[in-house]
């Protein structure tokens, strides 16, 4: 039996996880597709898969835009009997899914039908689920709607941030892979259709997201900056002309002093050890890692969320 040849796209860190697990395996993959270092932008967590991919002596073709034809014939020319798109916000369009004669696969890390759409780690978070997980599915000209091949469930607890998060989505698509490239090799892959009346959708998320309402609930602000930290942008405040961006966040673990109910939701009431105590709804919230533009500390008494 040949050895089936594999077309792999992506341009992320989970991208190269996958990439090095299908050639763990022994995968024959006859290109690599990536984004050039000008679109590099686009991702927060962007990583160069020439590097990895020139080591391992494979062709590279990088893409502003996928869908042209000019890239169109270089698929066509690779001739891949399937397409792994790992890691790549682009939709593909639909002349270059028909090319590889057992289709394009991809990866959504949310337990499909649920959960479709942008920024699915983070939202995750954001809305203080449970459980999420990763999917392996066929491609089709919808968004996330294709047959699904393998799909595996995690547990979200309240330790975990985007970084714990990716770590394991990352783990399950060594999972994924070692199963599905063989049953692809032999002839035995099969997908199951998704329930579409079940699916819900997450709206890509601006930049206004990530703005810290200090008058919500200290879970509510918790799980925001766990889900905005590394290797994203971060969850962000304000002290007059300077942002700051937090990092970590602990729950608190005693109430709020008498004398700090008393004050504005956003007012850093106490700082420990470089830690910021900081009033919020319900209580307050202790803030562990932060940085501001100018690279400067903050004090008590500081409230934080008044922009100039």
């Amino acid at each position: 039996m040949a050895q089936l040849r594999i077309l792999f796209v992506g341009a992320i860190d989970f991208s190269r996880h996958c990439l090095e697990e299908v050639l763990d395996i022994g995968g024959d993959v006859v290109g690599v597709i990536t984004l050039t270092p000008e679109k590099a932008g686009y991702h927060s967590d962007y990583v160069d898969l020439s590097v990895l991919a020139y080591k391992k002596g494979l062709q590279v073709v990088r893409v502003d835009d996928i869908n042209s034809t000019e890239n169109y014939n270089r698929v066509r020319a690779l001739h891949p009997d399937v397409i792994f798109v790992c890691g790549w916000s682009q939709l593909i369009s639909k002349r270059i899914l028909d090319i590889p004669p057992l289709g394009c696969i991809g990866t959504h890390p949310a337990l499909l039908p649920k959960n479709r759409g942008r920024h699915p780690l983070i939202w995750a978070l954001v809305e203080g689920l449970k459980q999420s997980g990763l999917t392996f599915f066929f491609l089709d000209d919808g968004v996330d709607s294709g047959d699904i091949l393998w799909q595996k469930s995690f547990d979200i607890l309240l330790h975990d941030d985007v970084t714990s998060l990716y770590e394991k989505i990352k783990q399950l698509a060594s999972e994924g892979i070692r199963k599905i490239v063989p049953m692809l090799q032999n002839g035995t892959v099969q997908g199951i259709p998704q329930d579409h009346s079940l699916a819900t959708y997450w709206r890509r998320r601006h930049q206004q997201d990530g703005v810290i309402d200090w008058s919500a609930a200290a879970m509510t602000i918790y799980n925001l900056i766990r889900a905005l930290t590394h290797p994203y942008v971060g969850a962000h405040t304000y002290v007059g002309d300077q942002t700051v961006r937090v990092w970590q966040a602990d729950l608190p673990d005693t109430e709020v002093t008498n004398e700090a109910q008393d004050m504005a939701f956003g007012t850093v009431f106490a700082v420990e050890q470089g830690r910021l105590k900081v009033r919020v709804a319900d209580g307050y919230l202790t803030i562990s890692a932060y940085e501001t533009s100018d690279g400067g500390k903050i004090a008590v008494q500081t409230i934080l969320g008044e922009a100039i």
